[in-house]
């Protein structure tokens, strides 16, 4: 087998199954010598940020420490899953830990008669492999939910919840209540959980008196916008300059300097201030060209496109907006049209190859907007007729910013 029959091997394990329990994840790390008891955890969910809140929170650390970061989906390639200081997991080792996993998963259901999914698999090997380069923290993002999802067979030494919004609705219920419940599973006993969650307070508080976990609450007054674009905004005493870009990017870095300070309460201003400065997380609000401006944000819900326009107005509020826009079916696209629609009336929508993705003919779209089926087609018509002062975004779905950024790269 080479890496890529491996990697589609892996990708074609069941997707989704109904779960009450963790009962097979435990069964399965247990066979595995339990890995993720070998390290120090920082666990993370929320409907948006999580992934770059563990991109912070690694960049920090790896300053000071052995890091591994598990992360999902993947932008650029496959093997940026799994990253140990920043460095993806490389080629070999990667088809070593397949080609482990595989023996390993036909074994467990010779033995069960229960199929482990594939992000199950994916997280026993980011564990295995996490333990096997002695890590001495690693920094594990939900796959979706929390309570049971397959990272949360872990006790970390901090929970992280960013954001709750109406995602994931068919796995995780239709009320941000039902969903923040999911979310909140992931709070071990005794184990402090940050948030950034707003106006759910009473909810938290009894869940996790519970626990005898203590809360704490981002303070967004804290937050103070110096610049918009480059990014520049004082949290509490100190100012950031992240690379990373969107004004969103303010709250997460304050929910990573706040579990920064928690847990390690005399490491210098500096190395945290460096550390977000060196962080990157592909395809969020990812600024590929200038004059005109192309920006590759992944928004995939309503939130997030929310976020995404708030930036968009206040960074380029004198300057004309172009959308590029394909999205996956189950996400609802017609109230992310909605709220795109408020900055501009220059939308186009396309789609991808790929088996979720909306079809642009479907009868659901509400919107009577230009389509193009062919994305990169869409995106050189759009191209050749932009001003050098033209803003062009390019957004709806993870899976399309993926696409479209290797297409750009190699560009």
């Amino acid at each position: 087998m080479n890496l890529n029959e491996a990697i589609n091997w892996l990708e074609t394990r069941p997707r989704f199954k109904d779960k009450v329990s963790l009962d097979k994840m435990i069964l399965a790390t247990k066979k595995l010598g339990n890995p993720q008891d070998h390290f120090k955890s920082i666990h993370i969910t929320g409907t948006n940020g999580k992934g770059s809140v563990a991109h912070y929170l690694s960049s920090v650390l790896a300053h000071q420490y052995k890091v591994g970061l598990f992360i999902s989906p993947y932008i650029i390639k496959f093997n940026e899953r799994i990253q140990i200081n920043n460095d993806m997991i490389d080629d070999e080792t990667l088809l070593n830990q397949i080609v482990f996993i595989k023996d390993f998963s036909e074994a467990f259901y010779e033995q069960t008669n229960e199929h482990l999914t594939f992000f199950e698999l994916l997280t026993l090997m980011a564990f295995k492999y996490f333990r096997e380069e002695k890590v001495d923290y690693a920094i594990i993002e939900v796959g979706i939910g929390g309570a049971l999802d397959a990272t949360n067979v872990i006790t970390p030494i901090l929970s992280i919840i960013t954001t709750v919004g109406l995602d994931h609705q068919k796995q995780l219920g239709n009320t941000l209540e039902s969903i923040l419940l999911n979310k909140l599973g992931i709070v071990k006993e005794g184990v402090p959980l940050i948030t950034g969650v707003l106006g759910f307070n009473e909810l938290i508080d009894a869940y996790l008196g519970k626990l005898n976990s203590k809360v704490y609450y981002l303070d967004t007054s804290k937050i103070k916008l110096i610049k918009p674009y480059p990014l520049e905004f004082k949290f509490e005493y100190h100012t950031y300059k992240p690379s990373l870009q969107g004004l969103y990017q303010m709250e997460n870095i304050s929910l990573s300097v706040m579990a920064l300070n928690l847990l390690f309460p005399k490491m210098p201003v500096q190395m945290i201030k460096d550390g977000i400065k060196e962080a990157t997380n592909p395809a969020r609000f990812e600024i590929i060209e200038e004059n005109p401006t192309i920006i590759l944000d992944g928004a995939h819900n309503k939130e997030a496109i929310n976020n995404l326009d708030v930036s968009l107005k206040t960074i380029f509020k004198d300057k004309k907006i172009k959308v590029l826009f394909a999205c996956m079916q189950d996400k609802p696209f017609n109230e992310m049209l909605a709220s795109l629609s408020e900055i501009t009336n220059d939308i186009t929508l396309t789609t991808i190859d790929y088996h979720r993705a909306l079809d642009i003919n479907s009868e659901e779209l509400l919107f009577d907007l230009p389509r193009i089926k062919d994305p990169i087609e869409a995106f050189n018509k759009i191209y050749n007729l932009l001003d050098k002062d033209d803003v062009l975004v390019i957004t709806g779905s993870l899976y399309f910013a993926s696409f479209m950024r290797n297409y750009l790269i190699k560009r």
